[in-house]
Parts: structure tokens; sequence; C-alpha cells
């Protein structure tokens, strides 16, 4: 007989998925008015696109204090401290007058979002039966991808209606409700656990991800500079720090022990490949809409939405099918699938219109998705239990990570130095054509990644 998952488990994931949905909501939704924050703030794309690879950074960071907050406070309190700093951010945005300000709100809010975020999972993976913990994750899945889902059709038709400061008035109501639901029905029980938290390891490894996506921005220019050089060998030479650090340290931050699984960092690097081209993709298709297409801030945000619908519907079905068929069958088939929809999206790019871009965008989420939703679900079942906790920081941060690299090498291969609109439109059309060979290298190297997670499972 299944045993039951208790009403207030399945208010808490939902409560917490909330605050995820509402900061991935407003990070997909800024997407689709980078070209109107251009014109009224005069800054560059390169510049522009820091509004979400900066948030992404921010929120991985904080996404690796998970394990340590988890051993120190009540999961209630946890939440509802990233309640508050993601209102306080959100107001910031609205009242914002220039760019940098609107930034810091960003930041904040990124704070917020990645010291709860992690929660939707932790408590999936604490309070859930193993026997449905396929079912629940695709449940928890649902509810934040429906946020890309919505997001760049809300972020259009709202900046088309009202200006884009509306798009962070409308998501307090919703802020709101999640609160309600995360103090009715969240734990307030503080773990009987005793943790100190290594700020050397937190800072050196900030150190690293900021430098490595410095790199990567200053690309935009089109040469290898010295100073691209000299932020890459600092990010390099501070991982190895922190590897140092991390493997002598008794203190909390993140566990790298869990990565003496084999099966656990294939099935991570799968992860990471299928968010980093996501999150490249979601922000190219917008530009690529307004730019070369000449579609509205709204119809660029809709040519996303059928294909998010599907890929959010698809969650719980996927997680079905893991639970059913363990994870090699759903691995292989969305990573081919995957591979193969990025090649055909590669030759079609230079000259594709906006409904050939819908129905290739459905095809890439549905493959896409299947992947990435078995990946993590397939990383932590890699592991012990006990370790579960310290396996989700590790995929939460590496999720958001490479959600900001994928951002990061679209801006730079969609790079738009013309004078008119029409060279405007011929370079981020050709862009947007280098931009998905590469995704299609990238899906590639998912297929070997996928050849080491079958082989750990089958021995040969």
């Amino acid at each position: 007989m299944t045993e039951k998952v208790s009403p207030r488990v399945i208010w808490s994931i939902v409560a917490t998925a909330i605050l995820g949905f509402v900061g991935i909501l407003t990070e997909t939704s800024m997407n689709v008015t980078f070209p109107d924050l251009i014109k009224q703030f005069g800054v560059p794309m390169g510049t522009v696109q820091w509004l979400t690879t900066a948030y992404l950074l921010v929120v991985a960071l904080m996404m690796t204090t998970s394990a340590f907050l988890k051993a120190i406070m009540s999961p209630r309190k946890i939440f509802m401290w990233g309640m508050a700093l993601f209102v306080i951010g959100d107001v910031i945005s609205i009242v914002a007058p220039g760019f940098w300000l609107l930034l810091a709100g960003r930041l904040v809010m990124a704070i917020g979002t990645g010291i709860a975020l992690p929660l939707v999972f932790n408590v999936i993976l604490m309070s859930v039966p193993p026997m449905q913990i396929g079912k629940y994750m695709g449940f928890g899945g649902l509810i934040l991808s429906l946020a890309p889902a919505l997001g760049p059709v809300y972020g259009g038709l709202v900046t088309y209606a009202w200006g884009w400061r509306a798009i962070f008035i409308i998501v307090l109501p919703i802020v709101l409700i999640g609160m309600i639901l995360g103090l009715r029905n969240l734990s307030d029980e503080k773990p009987n656990q005793t943790a100190s938290f290594d700020f050397m390891q937190f800072i050196v490894l900030g150190i690293s991800l900021t430098t490595a996506l410095l790199a990567l921005g200053q690309l935009e220019a089109g040469k290898l500079t010295v100073s691209i050089v000299v932020l890459a060998v600092i990010a390099i030479l501070a991982m190895i720090v922190f590897i140092r650090i991390a493997l002598r340290s008794s203190k909390t931050l993140l566990n790298l022990s869990v990565f003496k699984s084999k099966g656990m960092v294939f099935a991570l690097l799968i992860y990471a490949m299928s968010q980093a081209i996501n999150l490249a993709v979601n922000f190219a298709i917008p530009q690529y809409a307004q730019l070369t297409l000449g579609a509205s801030t709204m119809v660029a945000g809709f040519v996303l939405m059928p294909g998010s619908l599907l890929g959010s519907a698809s969650s719980p079905v996927y997680g079905a099918f893991y639970d059913r068929a363990g994870a090699t069958k759903p691995l292989t088939i969305g990573s081919i699938a995957f591979f193969i929809v990025m090649i055909v999206f590669a030759v079609m790019a230079p000259s594709i219109t906006t409904i050939g871009l819908t129905v290739m965008y459905a095809l890439f989420t549905l493959g896409r998705n299947l992947a990435f939703t078995t990946a993590m679900t397939a990383g932590v079942a890699e592991v012990p239990r006990e370790v579960s906790g310290d396996v989700n920081a590790i995929f939460n941060t590496i999720q958001q990570f490479a959600g900001a690299v994928g951002t990061a090498i679209a801006a730079v291969l969609i790079k738009t130095d013309g004078s008119s609109a029409k060279l405007i439109a011929q370079e981020t059309a050709t862009g947007m054509g280098h931009m998905f060979w590469v995704g299609a290298v990238i899906a590639g190297l998912s297929l070997v990644w996928l050849a080491g997670f079958v082989k750990t499972k089958t021995g040969k």
C-alpha cells in the first residue's frame, strides 16, 4: 500500500514553490524588456543582460548556503527570511530611477530567492516516501516550470500595457499568498544540529564564479584581451583554492564528498548543459523576434508560451515515467531528442519565421525537460538519503550558474553594434544562428555524459 503524503506537506511544497515561481517569473519576464530598457537607460545589451546574469549568479551563490541554513534554522524561518528579502528587492526595483539601482533591487531579490528556492526540493526529499519522490519532484518541477512558460508572456503583456515596473508590482499579491501558506504549513521545528559557516569558502567561490562570468561578458568585444585572460586565470585559481579549502574544512557549505559518485556527476553534467542551453535560447528568441522580425514585446513573449506550457504540463508525466522506468530510459530519450532539435534549430535559425520559432521551441522544450527533470532526480538517487540535501544544494547552485553562463554566452554571440535597424536585425539573426550551433555542440556533449551515466548503471 502506497504511503500517503499529508496535505500539510503538499501545501508546504506549494508555498515554497510560489517564491521560486515568482523569482523565476521576474527573471524570465525581464528578457523581453531588454530592448525597452536599452532605450530608456541608454546602456548596451552587454550591460542590460546583467539584470539576468547577475541575478542568476547571486541566486547560485546563495543556494550554496542551503545545507548550512537547513542545519541551523527551521524551514519556516528560512522561508520567511527569503520572502522578506525578495519583497525588499522588489520594492527597490519598482521605484528605481536608473539602471544601477534597478540592478541593485534585482540582486536583493536574488538573495531572497536563493535562500528559499532549495526548500522546494528539500521538503520533498525529507517528507515524501521514496516510492513517490519522482512524482512529487515532477509536481515541484511543474510549479517552477510554469514560471518560464508565463514569464515572457507576462513580461510582454505587462510592459506593453503598463510599462516594465508593473512586472514587479503585480507579483506582490502572489508573494503574500505564498507567505500565508508557508506560515501555516511549514515546520517551525529547529534542527538539532550544530554547524558553522565557512565564509572563506563562500567568498572564494563567489570570486571564482563572478570572474568567470565577467570573462565571458568581455568576450562581447570579439577579441581575446589581457583582461579576459586575467579574469579566467583568477576564476580557475579561485576554484582550485575553494576545492582545497572545502576538502579540508569541517565547516558547512557544500559537501564535495558526494562527487565521489560517478553517476551523480554525470547526471549533474547533463543537468548543467541542458540548463545553460535553455537560458541561452530563452534569452535569444525574444531578442530575435523583436529586433529581426519586428515583433512587439507582447508577440515576442507569446512565441515562447506554447512550448513552455507543454514543458510545464509534461513535468508530472516525466516524473511518473521515472518512477516506473528508472533513470536511463527517460535520460536517453530526452538527451537524444534535445540534440536533434538543436541541430534542426541551428540549420533553420538565420531565416526562421515567428511560427517556426514557436513550433521548434515547443519541440525543444519537450526534449530538454525530459533530460533536465530526470537528471536531478537521478542524481539525488545516486547518493544516500542523508546527504540528499547536499546534492540538492549542488544541483540548484549549478542550475542557476549554468543559466547565467548560458545567458552570457547568448549575449556575447548576439551582439548588436549596428547604427540602423536593418543592420541590427542582420546581426541578431547571424548571432542567433551561431548560438544554436554552439548549443548543438553542448547538447552533443550531453550525449557523452549520458554514455558515462549509463556505464555506471550497467558496469560496461
